[in-house]
């Protein structure tokens, strides 16, 4: 058995889905998709499976994986996992936007506008706040709190610029703090120079020629609701200022059947088996879906905790029994390398 590894123009990117590999001690090559020769590297060997781990920072190098991992799958029929469904809207939210429309899946009212006269005509009779986004950003970037009338026809301004809508430049600045930032430069002074070359290149790819609207919804929290194969997690994400997104305040409460059932069937009507949905819950539109992230990460150890104890929901004949255990290893690249195994029937 051979399985495939398609890092993005990261070269780190590979790491986690490495690991998992490893565990499970499974042999596998690392294709870097971003160069010339992906093509000659994923053909001249016979995969498995393909492990995809596409990139949310830049929107070019996110088109070109989009791209490559077409043909290696609907043209060439290669097995891939996650789905090529389920990366293509990953950090893509203007498609995310028309995604859900199309499968009439409950979501924040959003408007794409690709002419600022239509942008500008928009904003006159309506309520704020709203929310500005960009189309790729994970961990709250690029969303901006639009307050008054002023403040977004100064966004649509930015938006068809020379300069475009910005990002936040530099780490989160929610969970982090200078002190952190320097003990890593000090201790990685390579790394830190990397990244800082790409904060400043990600700062100078401002979004130009098009804005992101989406309707407000007032919350003190979001819910990250995950399924990885047949395992269900959800804790809450607590504001921090105006932004649930990117806060990393966890609350472990147990979740409501409800929201278990809302996330299974998103899930199961568009095939997803490796999400992170992000989920308002208003008092009266009901669930409504923020955000969907095919791969994520958790800078804690475990994404579900019921009565003290880490585990996961499990759905057996439309009944919710919780299992008590450590389901997220390895920022459950674990889980998910096992799920991949399991639909492509080698184990």
């Amino acid at each position: 058995m051979l399985i495939g590894i398609l890092r993005n123009e990261d070269e780190r990117s590979a790491i986690k889905w490495k690991k998992a590999c490893e565990n499970l001690n499974l042999a596998f090559d690392i294709i870097d998709l971003v160069s010339h020769d992906w093509f000659k590297k994923v053909t001249e060997k016979r995969y498995d499976f393909f492990l995809l781990k596409p990139g949310g920072e830049f929107e070019r190098y996110k088109q070109l994986y989009d791209e490559r991992i077409y043909i290696i799958n609907k043209i060439m029929k290669f097995n891939i996992f996650p789905s090529f469904e389920e990366a293509y809207i990953y950090e893509n939210k203007k498609l995310l936007s028309y995604y859900l429309d199309a499968k009439k899946i409950p979501h924040p009212k959003t408007f794409v506008f690709y002419n600022s006269k239509e942008a500008c005509n928009f904003i006159g009779d309506k309520q704020f706040p709203l929310v500005g986004k960009t189309s790729i950003g994970a961990s709250g970037t690029g969303v901006e709190i639009l307050k008054s009338k002023a403040d977004a026809l100064s966004y649509i301004k930015k938006a068809f610029s020379k300069k475009g809508i910005k990002r936040r430049f530099g780490p989160n600045r929610v969970v982090g703090s200078p002190k952190k930032w320097i003990d890593k430069a000090i201790k990685s002074p390579e790394y830190f120079i990397k990244r800082l070359k790409e904060y400043i290149e990600i700062n100078n790819e401002g979004q130009k020629g098009y804005v992101i609207f989406q309707e407000y919804i007032k919350h003190d929290y979001e819910w990250r609701a995950v399924k990885i194969g047949d395992s269900y997690f959800a804790h809450k994400k607590i504001k921090s200022g105006e932004k649930a997104s990117g806060s990393k305040g966890i609350d472990y409460v147990n979740p409501p059947h409800g929201l278990l059932d809302f996330l299974k069937t998103i899930c199961d009507k568009n095939n997803f088996n490796s999400v992170a949905i992000d989920i308002f819950e208003d008092a009266e539109k009901g669930f409504l879906v923020n955000e969907v992230q095919t791969i994520f990460g958790h800078v804690q150890s475990h994404i579900l905790e019921v009565d003290g104890k880490p585990g996961r929901y499990i759905n057996d004949s439309g009944n919710w029994l919780f299992e008590a255990g450590d389901f997220n290893t390895n920022e459950s690249y674990d889980l998910r390398l096992q799920t991949a195994l399991m639909m492509y029937g080698k184990k």
